[in-house]
């Protein structure tokens, strides 16, 4: 039981030491990581990661408790849960007066023009991963047309009612995946 406390402290503080852009850029790293310690496939991460968005909170934070609990109880879900913050926290609290004082210096400014495009590029992997297992089977030769036709109206809908509340596009999806069926 130590061990795998031990082992979910290490790999939610590497993935909070070394992820940018907010959860979902931590999707490959959470899933690299996962799958490498059998802690869950691809497949089930995505449903979590489901989960997470639809709940209140950081998807990134709801994942990792989630994952916690599912590998070692209500404790594991405290310590990845904090452990995935504390780099964060930590970084933070020494950097915050630091980067007030640099806030127009130049290298400041390159360092983040570079840090934004790789943020949505890992966001943009992440997407793509989640749409080949939501679409597609592993061979690509099954598509799920009913994820497609979902994903296409709520795409339509988010684009043609620009102030729609998502929650109201979630319970949709949800509705919609209920009537079609799986």
């Amino acid at each position: 039981m130590l061990s795998n406390l031990w082992k979910l402290f290490l790999v939610f503080f590497k993935i909070g030491l070394f992820s940018f852009g907010g959860g979902l850029a931590m999707v490959p790293l959470f899933i690299t990581e996962f799958e490498k310690h059998g802690w869950m496939t691809r497949h089930e991460f995505f449903n979590v990661l489901s989960l997470a968005q639809m709940t209140p909170g950081a998807i990134a934070m709801n994942s990792s408790t989630y994952v916690g609990n599912h590998v070692a109880g209500v404790i594991g879900g405290i310590i990845a849960t904090f452990s995935l913050a504390a780099p964060s926290v930590i970084i933070m609290l020494f950097m915050s007066r630091f980067l007030i004082k640099v806030k127009h210096h130049p290298a400041k400014i390159a360092i983040f023009k570079g840090l934004n495009p790789a943020t949505i590029g890992l966001i943009a992997y992440a997407g793509i991963q989640i749409a080949h297992t939501t679409f597609f089977k592993n061979d690509y030769s099954v598509i799920h047309w009913k994820a497609l036709v979902i994903f296409a109206a709520i795409f339509i809908l988010q684009f043609m009612i620009k102030k729609v509340n998502p929650i109201f596009m979630i319970i949709l999806a949800a509705g919609a995946g209920i009537l079609l069926g799986s």
